[in-house]
């Protein structure tokens, strides 16, 4: 086992151990994680350079990619605390008269599988990737996209969760109409790990509606006392929320608001025909976080500037910023790009 373990990354080791464990439950890992895995590289020697599948290592430790045994679906493995505050988010959003709400756009837990002998479990989630790729083709794309996370918002609000991790790479899409080749998920740009071939997609547009989640409750909160809600704490990645501080207290649910504010900014400034948005996210991100909508407001806000627009230009193509011009013209003559 050695021999074979040092072509892994350390932090990859985990889920070669847990792929006994896994399979017994009736989920497969691709074959790098394999146990007795001797890469193709090492075991058939090409003189040709090339670069395999098994390649494509993850740079994470606590999420993984898997296809149940039953059917071959695609699913997505998070291991967290069985007894944690993120397992008891997770099963509240999860629950039966959770799940009635249309409002509700966190993502649904296919298995919980406890892990023998640890305090940890599996989650088994839909397979998914980020919402904001491959790039929005038109306004209503973005409009359904961003509708659904404020809706989704309100509701978390409105059950005092505070999700404190909005980002886009905790906002995610069901791709299986969009990219119905699929992806590979150390790779997303690609269908199956190569970087030298064609990655394909269907417009959201063409074949909407495409369902929207927001994931990771590892740093949520939940605040019985809604409004009334104090908490401490920073975060890494979000440095320019003003009220965020160690020592003194705030209510997490604005900062969600500005989190959520923040996204929005950076796609307006990646898709410049959205500018007419830009209203709610600078309403969304203003100092003072008592000065900020609630998510009902800014998701109200939103609806009425999306109302003001004719449909002709809801549903004209809009581009990211600087894009050449042969960038497009072989994103409309191919229907993809060069993963």
């Amino acid at each position: 086992m050695t021999s074979v373990k040092k072509h892994y990354y350390e932090h990859e080791k985990f889920w070669v151990d847990m792929q006994p464990f896994l399979l017994s439950q009736g989920y497969l890992l691709r074959p790098r994680y394999q146990p007795n895995w001797i890469p193709t590289r090492v075991a058939k020697p090409s003189f040709f350079p090339q670069i395999y599948e098994d390649e494509r290592a993850i740079f994470y430790d606590q999420v993984m990619d898997a296809a149940r045994a039953s059917d071959g679906r695609k699913v997505i493995l998070k291991h967290i605390e069985s007894d944690g505050n993120e397992m008891d988010i997770i099963k509240f959003l999860d629950s039966p008269p959770a799940r009635k709400d249309p409002r509700n756009r966190t993502i649904p837990v296919l298995d919980i599988i406890p892990i023998p002998e640890t305090s940890w479990s599996f989650l088994v989630m839909p397979y998914c990737r980020e919402f904001n790729t491959p790039p929005f083709h038109c306004r209503n794309e973005f409009v359904a996209a961003m509708d659904q996370f404020l809706n989704g918002l309100q509701f978390m609000h409105d059950h005092n969760i505070a999700h404190f991790d909005i980002a886009p790479q905790n906002m995610m899409m069901d791709e299986s109409r969009v990219v119905p080749r699929g992806s590979h998920f150390a790779r997303p740009r690609t269908h199956t790990g190569f970087s030298d071939h064609m990655f394909y997609w269907n417009d959201r547009c063409a074949v909407s509606p495409v369902d929207c989640y927001f994931i990771d409750f590892g740093l949520s909160w939940y605040c019985p006392e809604g409004k009334d809600a104090l908490v401490y704490g920073t975060l890494r990645t979000f440095r320019t929320i003003p009220e965020l501080s160690d020592d003194v207290p705030y209510n997490p649910f604005p900062v969600d608001i500005f989190q959520l504010g923040l996204t929005i900014h950076k796609l307006i400034d990646t898709y410049p025909d959205l500018e007419d948005f830009r209203p709610v996210a600078v309403s969304m991100t203003v100092t003072n976080p008592k000065d900020r909508p609630s998510a009902n407001d800014a998701l109200a806000h939103f609806r009425q500037i999306a109302a003001t627009m004719e449909p002709s230009k809801l549903s004209e193509q809009i581009w990211e910023k600087d894009l050449g011009r042969w960038k497009k013209l072989s994103r409309l003559m191919f229907g993809g790009w060069s993963g």
